[in-house]
């Protein structure tokens, strides 16, 4: 598939979109955005994504320029472009251009096709390595735009062979750059709630358990948990559910996907079968 962008009512080739360089998200990396996918051609969890990127915008004082049905008429015109393929979708909103290149003034929204890319099937058969990073992203019930220190570190993530990067601060194990981080321990489920983004497919991922009878916790991680726990595994939009059998140099557990981790797994691909 060919990546298409629609923007101010026109698609037009991404490659050939435009955004001027005195937008705020351009002078001051100020904006927000969501990112979902489609499955059996529908946009996947979306009302759980738009809610989510008005409730970023509105952190950071925003207004997106668009009603909903609007947006999903736009992704429904860059489907049909897609000519059915499934494709990923991200919502981008700018803080618009402003005089003294600082204050918000109109936002604007981007809405943009990309083809998907998954991790290769080992990665889900035998697990992965996540290497960690001190730090805590501002705003971080937001989706913003800032993803400095994700991507300073992708060339040490792909020399260490990680697929992602747990950030951890103070003695707390927050979220991945791209994912949400799960433990296990004594067959419950352990992630962090505060100082996170609550990303829609952790929020799946939570229902699936309660569903299926899988006690849960959402509270602060200790670091120090790592060491004890029995599994983990990582839940985001691009990856669905992905065992994690190493952080740095420590294994998780015994080294291989357990077996809570294998049946949510199981219970999330028969949850997208029938979406």
């Amino acid at each position: 598939m060919k990546p298409h962008c629609y923007h101010d009512g026109k698609i037009v080739p991404t490659e050939k979109a435009t955004l001027p360089v005195t937008d705020l998200a351009v002078l001051r990396g100020y904006g927000v955005f969501d990112f979902l996918k489609t499955v059996n051609g529908k946009p996947f969890l979306w009302k759980e994504h738009w809610r989510r990127l008005q409730r970023s915008a509105k952190l950071l004082g925003m207004k997106i320029p668009l009603p909903e049905k609007a947006v999903r008429e736009a992704i429904d015109q860059l489907l049909a472009k897609n000519k059915g393929e499934d494709c990923n979708i991200r919502l981008l909103l700018t803080g618009g251009v402003a005089r003294n290149g600082l204050l918000v003034d109109e936002p604007r929204l981007y809405v943009l096709s990309e083809p998907i890319q998954m991790l290769p099937r080992k990665v889900f058969e035998k697990g992965a390595k996540v290497i960690r990073c001190a730090h805590e992203r501002i705003v971080p019930e937001a989706k913003t735009t800032d993803y400095l220190a994700a991507v300073r570190l992708q060339k040490e993530r792909i020399r260490a062979g990680a697929v992602e990067i747990l950030y951890v601060v103070r003695g707390r194990v927050l979220e991945c750059s791209t994912s949400n981080f799960f433990l296990v321990k004594d067959g419950r489920l352990i992630t962090a709630r505060d100082a996170v983004l609550l990303g829609t497919t952790r929020n799946l991922v939570l229902d699936l358990a309660k569903k299926a009878g899988i006690v849960f916790e959402e509270r602060d991680v200790a670091e120090t948990e790592l060491a004890s726990a029995e599994e983990a595994f990582l839940t985001a939009t691009n990856k669905n559910i992905v065992p994690v059998v190493q952080v740095d140099d420590l294994a998780i557990g015994n080294g291989k996907p357990g077996v809570v981790t294998r049946r949510l797994m199981t219970l999330f691909a028969d949850y997208m079968a029938r979406y």
